[in-house]
C-alpha cells in the first residue's frame, strides 16, 4: 500500500466513525463522509477539482461492488473533500436498493487528483455506522451483535466528542459513569428569562444567576451564563411531563432530543456507583477553587462529572453561587415538593433534599 492509500484510508475511517449520529438521526438515503486527498508525491491537493469514484463492496474489502458512483468535487485549503455516497452520478446499480442486511459492506474511494477519471489513488474501510439506519428499509428491527455494535459506536462518538443542542447551538461535554451517560455541564437552554422575583409552581420560568431582566440575549451575555448555565423552576424542567420514578425516567422535559431529566432512581444509581452519599460529592465536584469557594472539601472530580456551584433561586432571590449547586430530578416527593440533589463547598457528600416547585435549580441530562 502506498502512502497515498494510507492517507485516504485513514480519512475515510475517521469520517465513517464520526458520522453515526447524523446518519441514525436523519432520513437514511445517503452516507456522509470526508477524506483528505494527496497526490502521488504525498502533497495535499488543495483548492483543486478532484475526481472521486465511490464503490460499495459486499462481504470484504476485496468483495464485489454492489453500487458505484462518481463525483467531481472541490478540495478546500486543507485538501479536504466532503460528499454523500448515494448522491453522485450512478455508474452501476442503485444505492437505495442495497440490501444492508446482507453485509458486512465496505466503502472504496478512488481519486484522481487532477480532477478527471484516471483514478490512481484508492483506499477502503468497513462501513461501521451506516447499516443500522439503512437496514431499516429492508427489515423491521435490528437486534443482536449488529445493534450492539452500532450503539457502542454512537455512544463512543458522543462520549469522546460531546454533542450540540440543535435548538440553540450550545455544545456539551459528556461523560460515561458506570452504565449512565451524563452531560458534563449544566444545561444552558434558555427560551425565555425572568428575574428571581417572579416564580410559579405551575408556569415555566428560566433564570440566569445575577440577571434581573427579561432579555434572553442580555442574560446570555452575562458572565455566569456560559459557566453555570440556566436555573429552571420544576415546571420548566419538566416541560409538561408528569413525575417519574422509573429508571430511566422517560421524561425528556427541557433536555435536548435523545436526552432526559434523571429520576431520583437515576441519581441514586450514580451516587451508589461512586461509593455513596458520603463520598460521591467529592468525586462529582470540579476540583480546585476556580469556581467553588474554599476549601471545596474532598473535590477530585474523578468521575468527570464536573459539578459546578451554580447557586439557586429561592423565595424570590439568588443564593449560594460558588458555594452550592442544586440539581432537579423528575420525581416528586409529594404533591408540593420535588426531590433534588445538592453539593456544596464544605464537604464531599451529596445531600438528598426536597424543595418547592418554584425553586430555581440547575439541570444535568442523561442520555436515553
Amino acid at each position: 500500500m502506498n502512502i497515498n492509500k494510507l492517507f485516504l484510508t485513514a480519512s475515510i475511517i475517521f469520517a465513517l466513525a464520526f458520522q453515526s449520529v447524523f446518519v441514525l438521526a436523519q432520513s437514511p438515503q445517503k452516507v456522509s463522509y470526508q477524506m483528505v486527498v494527496r497526490d502521488a508525491s504525498g502533497e495535499l491537493v488543495k483548492e483543486s477539482t478532484v475526481g472521486v469514484r465511490i464503490s460499495i463492496l459486499q462481504g470484504s474489502a476485496e468483495g464485489s461492488a454492489v453500487y458505484v458512483e462518481t463525483h467531481t468535487l472541490q478540495s478546500n485549503a486543507n485538501g479536504l473533500v466532503s460528499l454523500e455516497a448515494g448522491s453522485g452520478t450512478p455508474v452501476e446499480n442503485t444505492f437505495s436498493e442495497i440490501d444492508w442486511a446482507s453485509g458486512p459492506y465496505f466503502l472504496k474511494a478512488e481519486t484522481d487528483p487532477a480532477g478527471g477519471s484516471s483514478y490512481s489513488i484508492s483506499g477502503n474501510s468497513e462501513i461501521l455506522s451506516v447499516p443500522y439506519a439503512l437496514y431499516a428499509k429492508t427489515a423491521e428491527t435490528v437486534t443482536g451483535p449488529l445493534l450492539a455494535r452500532i450503539e457502542a459506536l454512537e455512544e463512543s462518538d458522543i462520549v469522546n466528542n460531546g454533542f450540540t443542542d440543535i435548538r440553540d447551538g450550545n455544545h456539551y461535554e459528556v461523560v460515561k459513569i458506570g452504565n449512565q451517560v451524563w452531560m458534563a455541564e449544566n444545561l444552558k437552554y434558555l427560551p425565555g428569562v425572568v428575574g428571581p422575583g417572579i416564580g410559579s409552581e405551575t408556569t415555566s420560568y428560566y433564570y440566569v444567576y445575577g440577571y434581573n431582566g427579561t432579555v434572553v440575549a442580555d442574560a446570555k451575555a452575562t458572565v455566569n451564563y456560559p459557566t453555570y448555565g440556566v436555573l429552571y423552576n420544576w415546571p420548566a424542567a419538566m416541560n409538561g411531563a408528569t413525575s417519574s420514578t422509573a429508571n430511566p425516567s422517560g421524561v425528556q422535559g427541557v433536555c435536548p432530543t435523545g436526552w432526559h431529566l434523571p429520576s431520583n432512581a437515576e441519581w441514586i444509581e450514580l451516587i451508589d456507583y461512586l461509593g455513596g452519599t458520603d463520598v460521591a460529592g467529592g468525586k462529582l465536584k470540579e476540583a480546585g477553587t476556580t469556581h467553588w469557594s474554599s476549601p471545596n472539601e474532598g473535590a477530585t472530580n474523578e468521575s468527570g462529572f464536573t459539578a459546578l456551584p451554580g447557586g439557586r433561586v429561592f423565595v424570590g432571590n439568588f443564593y449560594y453561587l460558588n458555594s452550592s449547586g442544586d440539581w432537579w430530578s423528575s420525581t416528586e416527593f409529594d404533591g408540593t415538593y420535588v426531590i433534588n440533589y445538592t453539593m456544596n463547598f464544605g464537604g464531599s457528600y451529596v445531600l438528598f433534599g426536597n424543595n418547592l416547585k418554584d425553586s430555581g435549580f440547575s439541570i444535568r441530562c442523561v442520555r436515553d
